[in-house]
């Protein structure tokens, strides 16, 4: 097979198996805490699993390996879960999701920050443009929007994005087994909120384990393989297609429609996402590395 094929259909598959999970956390009738828990757990052994079959017996040295970066790895993990699922429970998937998919652009403003590394004149553009989309996104209180599930979201991202450094900074080490610890923090972070969580029903046990500790664990593995094929900017525009597959299944779902000014928003989030990854192709096929483009995790 053509390994620039195979890089694509890894990404569309692994996107595919993650956009669910969005409908999974916006339909299960729990409250926050204990959704958290059992999502945590789930994912735990999830990613679990997924280690073993990658690494069999040398999982152990692998976490030792990641020491205290696979650490901060794994809480940011679980802080980005806890807010996706709050921001979920609270407003409008798409504008979450939305506001979610800028996680790329705030690294890059960590990288320059944290890292030293210069952003470029094209980074800077995307920044402003994304902003003032997350800031229609917000100002929207229609299509079950609502501001604090928007900063849920945004500090989703902004989570995501610490992951991304951090990563970045310790490479070439290979943090992702690090996960399974990131599933037990996002329960232990579920106990500080709700002390005693109540067991869920055998269907929403049942749904929940489909995603979080099938779906999610093989679709996360798919998108870490791709850059092996293609450029991991061109993997990052397939992960737009997520938050555009996501709502639609909630809308088709569940019937929540998201409101005009979330979808225009969400518009031009898309439009400035789409004008910074076009834009590094042209230097990934000239062999050339991305400017400040934030590794996948």
């Amino acid at each position: 097979m053509n390994p620039r094929l195979n890089g694509m259909l890894l990404s569309t598959a692994g996107v595919v198996l993650l956009s669910p999970d969005i409908l999974v956390v916006r339909w299960v009738p729990l409250d926050h805490g204990t959704l958290l828990f059992w999502r945590g757990i789930l994912l735990f052994f999830g990613f679990g699993a997924v280690a073993l079959y990658r690494y069999r017996g040398q999982l152990g040295p692998r976490l030792r390996e990641g020491g205290l970066a696979g650490l901060g790895c794994a809480l940011s993990f679980a802080l980005t879960t806890y807010c996706f699922t709050q921001s979920m429970k609270l407003t409008s998937p798409t504008a979450a999701m939305m506001i979610i998919s800028t996680a790329p652009v705030f690294a890059a403003v960590l990288a320059w920050l944290w890292l030293r590394e210069c952003a470029s004149r094209r980074t800077l553009i995307t920044i402003a443009i994304t902003l003032a989309g997350i800031g229609i996104i917000v100002a929207d209180k229609d299509g079950h929007n609502s501001l604090a599930g928007n900063l849920y979201a945004l500090g989703a991202a902004l989570f995501m994005a610490l992951n991304f450094n951090i990563a970045r900074r310790a490479a070439p080490r290979d943090l992702s087994p690090m996960l399974i610890l990131g599933g037990l923090f996002a329960s232990a972070l579920a106990l500080l909120h709700t002390p005693v969580p109540a067991l869920p029903g055998a269907t929403e046990l049942g749904v929940m384990a489909l995603t979080a500790a099938l779906l999610m664990p093989i679709g996360f593995t798919l998108l870490q393989l791709a850059p092996r094929y293609i450029q991991a900017t061109e993997v990052s525009l397939f992960l737009l297609l997520e938050a555009v597959l996501g709502p639609l299944w909630v809308w088709l779902v569940l019937g929540e429609a998201p409101g005009e000014r979330t979808l225009l928003g969400s518009l031009v989030v898309c439009a400035g996402l789409l004008f910074h990854c076009l834009g590094q192709l042209p230097r990934n096929r000239a062999g050339l590395p991305p400017a400040a483009s934030p590794p996948m995790v």
